[in-house]
């Protein structure tokens, strides 16, 4: 039996409004993308298709600035994962905790998502399924302080028998961010409730394996 996608989808919805520090986490998530697409239209010049100004130093700050989102952006993960799955309360513990997984939280977020990408390029199917087994690997490395291996080995067992509805789960949030994301800037605000869902997955689904190996003792 699969865990309840329903309720992660609405969980993750109310935490983003209900929670101050996940909502706050929201604000500045989608601040830093915001800043980027403001900051890459105007490295560019771009006013319209047939006027982008491309050159060597535009794509040296394109690429520095990717750089530094990708690492803000990652921390700011490592927080949400902490506060939701940690059940850290206050903000100093919080950030305590991230700061102490960030370069596991990195190293597991770079070697997923280059193990992904080669299944892509290689085939696009394995692409798919890979995402769907190792996208809780951050979590697990996060909150269960697990090495980058150890981490995708724990998402690759927890998921097992419920890929089908993990995949259905995030085509939904796909389709909802999809219509929100037609009002400006607005989806950049939205897609953080695809952050929020990792650890609630994470946790329906190392609760149900508990339960499943109590139930299996007695």
């Amino acid at each position: 039996m699969a865990f309840d996608a329903a309720s992660v989808f609405k969980k993750s919805f109310v935490l983003l409004f209900t929670d101050p520090l996940i909502f706050a986490f929201a604000l500045i998530y989608a601040a830093i993308y915001i800043a980027f697409a403001v900051y890459s239209s105007q490295l560019f010049n771009v006013t319209s298709i047939s006027s982008v100004n491309i050159n060597s130093i535009n794509i040296y700050y394109l690429l520095l600035y990717v750089v530094l989102i990708f690492l803000a952006s990652t921390f700011i993960s490592g927080m949400a994962f902490v506060r939701i799955a940690g059940k850290k309360k206050s903000l100093s513990k919080i950030i305590n905790k991230a700061v102490k997984r960030y370069p596991a939280l990195l190293a597991t977020t770079f070697l997923t998502s280059i193990i992904i990408a080669l299944g892509f390029i290689a085939f696009v199917i394995p692409g798919i399924y890979l995402t769907f087994k190792l996208i809780l690997s951050p979590v697990s490395s996060v909150v269960e302080d697990k090495s980058p291996v150890d981490a995708m080995k724990r998402s690759w067992n927890i998921t097992l028998g419920n890929w089908w509805y993990l995949f259905a789960l995030f085509v939904l949030f796909f389709i909802v961010i999809s219509i929100i994301g037609l009002l400006p800037y607005i989806s950049s605000f939205f897609s953080f409730v695809l952050v929020i869902s990792y650890p609630l997955i994470f946790m329906s689904l190392v609760g149900r394996r508990k339960s499943k190996r109590n139930a299996a003792a007695h």
